[in-house]
């Protein structure tokens, strides 16, 4: 399930010069920083102090922010291993304006500034990186690892020479480099182990990095590096489904059911980067770069389910509803499941680029090429069984709250209604090339121009065939072959950790899928071929994407200000092709490929004015134009359905990107080396913003199958909508204190937000993913050999998805992160370090309908805990 979070790196890496990312981000190159010594910010009179560890880190990161021309913010290599953070989105959440989705109490999708995060743009050394995920344009940014970066940027403000994509934002992943190092050979590593609370599993993780300068002038520099990861946890989770009005309720409504299960899953990450340069000359430069990512995910899930309050149930003569308006009892109708999933999920993400420059007096010319090749495997059995327990008490007194049947079902009572096998495969191959000419005018004027084609061409198949219950005759039980497991606890409450929901009758497994493996087709378990028809056609589409841009900039400098104006423009073309399937519930059904094309242009102006009046001082004003294209699956003209879950998703191949016209103001005030206080403001103005328009439907038939409860969604453009906030951040390393006070500091970020949306029917609405309140405090300390953190981080409530009608609206709940990292040089090269992730043991929650307490989600993961240690030589 989504919810509302890094891993410790010890690479010991510096940033040298930005030039990597400075075609991207339109930088100025700040001095080469080594691995012992940050550039100075703030009071040059200090001089060349040497600063390591935590604030070398924090000093570089804060001068990449200086330097940038437009609003831009950076972890840093040894910032990165600050706090305990598992991946990469778990990195930039500590970054102003950041919030962060979580899936199974990992950090996964990225929302800037309140836009969500598939209308981010995703890079890798300033080119696009696309993404494993099927069916949608947001990177799962858990797949990466921080042990194989250099940095994270995150850019607010677009120049000409970035992509068009990218309303909230551009997150760019920058990787090592050999001349990154102060020596000309280094080598750093680290191991973990840990203990994770709910299961008392050990949780590993380990990276290595080599880097090397040779050759008569250290004219050649090779980086190689590796990560690994696994977890084995468990997280408890409560899913009820559907609420809805009622007044006979205490708390205004009441669901369809009451679900929960233990989630089992081992989590594995594999990650690798190269980088190959060849300097022949002051002038000259060539490489060849590359990062590899494997996420694997083996995922157990027997789910317990109870419908208990359905329309028809609760509408019905066996329904009572007691005067304190939170018990009562279901006589009539109640329904009892247990569904078995056992999922399997693998992703690739593999990018290659090879490039180089070239000076010729003034001008500098940068090329670079690069192939990506992203895929997602995702393949899971889901057996179901079905009993009529009859009587259910109900207690909706606390929002998780209680529905038991007053005799539960047996083994030999849970009857087989369905089994399904979901095969899904995703493929995406992304070409694409650059060129980037810069015209020195000396004195820090350039210009620039450039052009850049992508192609990518993405395919999803699905099958997933579906197999019913037979003939009376033919009918069977859990019990009857001896395939049923024991009763479990879920403990899902945190308020109440002792708090058992029992789920029984399980199964056993082995048992179940060799029954299977014998019986599949036959009389016991038949091919309902309607619905195979369907669940294998309407899902697929295969869709290609060819953007052709090319742009003018220009960055004048006169005195303290700086202006850059520039201008982009793209060409978007889309070919897609889906299905449709007509006459499924008849004798000569027609599986019908429907291709659509879609071309259009968009001008992308921007202005960026730079103010400095003194050296500590920069005031940052901008206007850019941008672009978010729909997501793949919303485009289209086929769809899916989910027969297990009762959901039918139609696309829309008419859909119109979104274009937004931002508006920025910063002022940042560099008043102490390491220390920094901004504030700033923005505005985004939408057109075409998409939404998923939900209806629920009851009793019907959808084709050809019957549906007791369906939730049909489909995207539309609304007309347009608003994203207005303020953003304010404060850095401060107390060296000015005496002794051993002088080696604390502090790190304070905050971000206000409010947008407003109008929808087709009328309702006023926010974005999804937009919270209103982000803030996060860091207290961190470092003296001589000791190190440590201690992270506060709170993600506001955000819309999720838009429903029909106002209660189906469904929300994330605020989600509070309280982490903490020690760490001890034993030795010059050796360091000791514990981390605790999770130290409130805080659930993710999700509701609807405006309403916390209409929980419809609730995970618990629980607290962990890893002891390390790390070398760098």
């Amino acid at each position: 399930m989504i919810s509302h979070r890094r891993t410790v790196t010890r690479l010991g890496v510096s940033v040298l010069a930005l030039c990597t990312a400075a075609a991207a981000h339109a930088q100025s190159e700040p001095p080469a920083a080594s691995q012992a010594e940050s550039v100075p910010a703030g009071d040059d009179s200090q001089g060349d102090i040497v600063v390591t560890g935590q604030r070398a880190s924090q000093e570089r990161a804060l001068d990449a922010k200086r330097q940038a021309i437009g609003i831009l913010d950076v972890a840093a290599a040894d910032e990165i291993g600050r706090l305990p953070d598992r991946n990469v989105s778990e990195v930039v959440e500590h970054l102003p304006g950041v919030g962060v989705t979580y899936d199974q109490g990992e950090g996964r999708y990225v929302s800037i500034r309140g836009v969500p995060s598939n209308l981010n743009n995703y890079t890798l050394n300033g080119i696009e990186i696309g993404n494993p995920d099927g069916t949608t344009r947001s990177l799962p940014l858990d797949i990466v690892s921080g042990q194989l970066l250099n940095r994270v940027e995150v850019a607010k403000v677009k120049t000409a020479d970035m992509d068009g994509q990218g309303i909230g934002g551009t997150i760019n992943l920058v990787t090592q480099t050999a001349f990154d190092f102060k020596d000309s050979f280094s080598l750093s590593a680290s191991g973990k182990a840990g203990y994770q609370q709910l299961n008392h599993k050990v949780p590993v993780q380990g990276d290595l990095s080599i880097a090397t300068r040779f050759g008569a002038d250290e004219q050649f520099g090779l980086v190689l590096g590796a990560s690994y990861s696994n977890r084995d946890f468990v997280s408890e989770g409560f899913y009820p489904d559907n609420w809805r009005p009622d007044s006979r309720f205490a708390g205004g409504g009441v669901p369809d059911n009451i679900k929960y299960t233990e989630y089992s899953l081992d989590r594995r990450r594999l990650g690798a980067t190269g980088s190959f340069d060849w300097r022949p000359s002051d002038t000259q430069t060539f490489y060849i770069r590359g990062i590899y990512s494997k996420f694997i995910e083996d995922e157990i899930r027997p789910r317990y389910r109870l419908d208990f309050a359905t329309p028809a149930i609760a509408n019905g003569p066996g329904f009572t509803v007691n005067p304190d308006g939170v018990t009562g009892t279901a006589t009539t109708g109640t329904e009892r499941r247990e569904d078995l999933r056992l999922d399997y999920k693998a992703k690739w993400l593999a990018t290659g680029i090879i490039g180089g420059s070239t000076e010729l007096g003034k001008l500098k010319f940068a090329y670079e090429g690069a192939y990506s090749r992203n895929e997602t495997l995702d393949q899971f059995p889901i057996w179901q069984f079905r009993c009529n327990p009859g009587t259910v008490n109900f207690d909706l007194t606390n929002p998780i709250y209680t529905a038991t049947p007053v005799t539960e079902c047996t083994a030999n009572q849970m009857q087989f209604r369905q089994y399904t096998y979901s095969h899904q495969l995703n493929t995406e191959k992304i070409w694409q090339g650059k060129v980037d000419a810069t015209y020195d005018l000396d004195g820090g004027s350039f210009l620039k121009f450039g052009a850049k084609y992508r192609n990518t061409d993405r395919d999803f198949d699905q099958d997933n065939p579906t197999y019913v219950r037979g003939a009376a005759a033919n009918r069977w039980t859990l019990g009857q072959f001896g395939l049923g497991g024991p009763a479990t606890c879920v403990y899902p409450n945190s308020q109440n950790t002792g708090q058992c929901y029992s789920n029984g009758p399980t199964f056993n497994i082995d048992a179940l899928n060799d029954f299977t493996d014998q019986n599949l087709g036959g009389a016991l378990m038949p091919l309902d071929p309607v619905a195979t028809r369907a669940n294998n056609t309407l899902a697929d589409f295969q869709l290609k994407e060819r953007v052709a841009a090319g742009y003018a900039m220009a960055n004048l400098k006169f005195g303290a200000v700086t202006v850059t104006p520039g201008l982009r423009y793209e060409r978007t073309s889309l070919d897609i092709t889906g299905y449709q399937l007509l006459n499924n519930n008849t004798l000569n059904p027609v599986i019908t490929p429907v291709s659509r094309k879609n071309d259009y242009g968009d001008w992308l102006p921007s202005l960026v004015v730079r103010i400095t009046p003194s050296d500590d001082t920069i005031f940052r004003l901008a206007y850019s134009r941008s672009l978010g294209r729909p997501e793949y699956s919303n485009l289209s003209p086929g769809g899916s359905i989910s027969m297990a879950d009762g959901a039918v998703s139609l696309g829309n191949p008419d859909l119109k990107p979104y274009r937004a016209d931002n508006l920025d103001a910063m002022a940042e005030w560099y008043f102490a080396r390491g220390g920094i206080l901004s504030i700033g403001v923005f505005a985004k103005f939408i057109k075409n913003p998409i939404f998923g328009g939900v209806t629920v439907l009851h009793d019907t038939t959808y084709n050809g199958v019957f549906y007791q409860t369906l939730s049909i969604s489909q995207p539309f453009n609304a007309d347009k909508g608003d994203i207005i906030g303020i953003e304010a951040q404060y850095q401060q390393q107390f060296t000015f204190l005496p002794g051993l006070l002088s080696g604390f500091g502090i790190q304070l970020n905050g971000t206000l937000t409010g947008s407003t949306l109008t929808l087709q029917n009328g309702r006023s609405s926010t974005f999804p993913s937009q919270s209103k309140y982000l803030y996060g405090a860091e207290l961190f300390y470092q003296k001589g050999p000791l190190e440590a953190s201690v992270a506060y981080h709170n993600t506001g409530h955000a819309l999720l998805a838009v429903g029909d009608v106002w209660y189906n609206d469904q929300y994330n709940d605020d989600l509070r992160r309280l982490d903490a990292k020690v760490s001890f040089a034993l030795l010059k090269n050796v360091t000791l370090f514990a981390e605790a992730q999770n130290l409130t043991d805080e659930p993710t929650r999700q509701y609807q309908g405006g309403n916390p307490d209409w929980i419809i989600q609730n995970e618990r993961y629980g607290r962990t805990f890893y002891g390390g240690v790390s070398v760098k030589f």
